[in-house]
């Protein structure tokens, strides 16, 4: 596996350092895969590894057993990355980079000042603060997110607590419904490209007639059966990639024993923080504010790491929070 070892034995093998156990959590080999061209040297004579980036990994899945599951590994990736930097105006918030725009799919930004009171912290859409008219101009309030998922949460561990069978079927339902929704989509896309595929074959048969009869050029057919050639060969490594999507949606299952764990674990008290809020959550989908009955309020979708979105019953389809 190319793990450097000590040269000596040190005098507590159990007390472990923080860096030890950082790789660990990082290794993908434990997911079952073989991983090569992790490094590389700027000459056979170097000693010097130099790590490439990870798009440069060439991965063999499932070469031996694993000892960690892909949900598991994947939900302490999100906790890792999601560790706050400090800057000139101290510690990022708990909430910072959890927020993404329902409208364009991009994070939404943290707005703070020198001097600001919590409550005046904010969020707004990345893409509309880039880019004038990119994205709606809509924005939500650090306390409003916290309070909702406070809320949220609690009620969420009090319902597990209550009746974890009932959470389990509920939480595999709604599971199987949004599997469907996404496999559904992958499969109207899967077949676009192959409609496509199917044409560029008709172009082609087309091409070397025309050729043969003297109505297209040899240099002219040339270039368009290399363009033809190099769409289909992407249009190719899209089909493999949209089958294997579509196979990792159906086979994948709801972690369930994880929420529950988590559950138990903040039983007795839950305070906002970081940590939790990672352990907790994937992502925090936020709208543009709609006027209900003379009423301002925005909807918010809580995305929860292993399970997915959690609708309580009795709870309508989108979180609803005044501002």
């Amino acid at each position: 596996m190319g793990i450097n070892t000590p040269a000596k034995r040190p005098e507590n093998p159990y007390a472990w350092q923080t860096r030890t156990v950082a790789d660990i959590l990082a290794r993908t080999e434990y997911l079952g895969h073989t991983v090569n061209f992790k490094t590389h040297k700027k000459s056979y004579k170097s000693k010097i590894k130099i790590w490439n980036h990870p798009d440069d990994w060439l991965i063999f899945e499932n070469t031996h057993e694993a000892i960690v599951e892909a949900d598991t590994f994947a939900i302490v990736q999100a906790i890792r990355n999601g560790r706050r930097r400090p800057t000139p105006l101290g510690e990022m918030p708990p909430l910072s980079g959890m927020l993404y725009c329902a409208d364009c799919g991009n994070k939404m930004y943290q707005v703070r000042g020198k001097g600001w009171p919590h409550s005046k912290e904010h969020f707004v859409c990345a893409t509309y603060r880039k880019v004038k008219g990119g994205c709606s101009a809509h924005q939500i309030r650090n306390v409003v997110v916290e309070r909702l998922l406070l809320g949220h949460i609690k009620k969420l561990i009090t319902f597990i607590i209550e009746d974890e069978e009932r959470f389990t079927q509920l939480v595999l339902k709604q599971s199987k419904r949004e599997s469907e929704k996404m496999v559904k989509a992958l499969e109207a896309e899967l077949h676009e490209v192959h409609n496509r595929l199917s044409r560029i074959d008709e172009i082609q048969k087309s091409l070397y007639e025309d050729n043969l009869t003297g109505k297209i050029a040899d240099e002219m057919f040339g270039k368009l059966l290399v363009s033809y050639a190099d769409e289909q060969r992407q249009l190719n490594a899209q089909t493999k990639e949209f089958e294997r999507k579509i196979c990792t949606v159906r086979e994948s299952s709801a972690n369930v024993a994880y929420m529950i764990s988590l559950a138990h674990q903040y039983e007795e008290s839950v305070e906002l923080t970081a940590k939790i809020i990672r352990e907790f959550i994937s992502r925090i989908i936020v709208y543009s504010p709609e006027t209900f009955e003379g009423t301002r309020k925005q909807r918010v979708r809580i995305i929860y790491n292993g399970v997915g979105e959690i609708l309580l019953p009795g709870q309508s389809e989108i979180l609803s929070s005044k501002q």
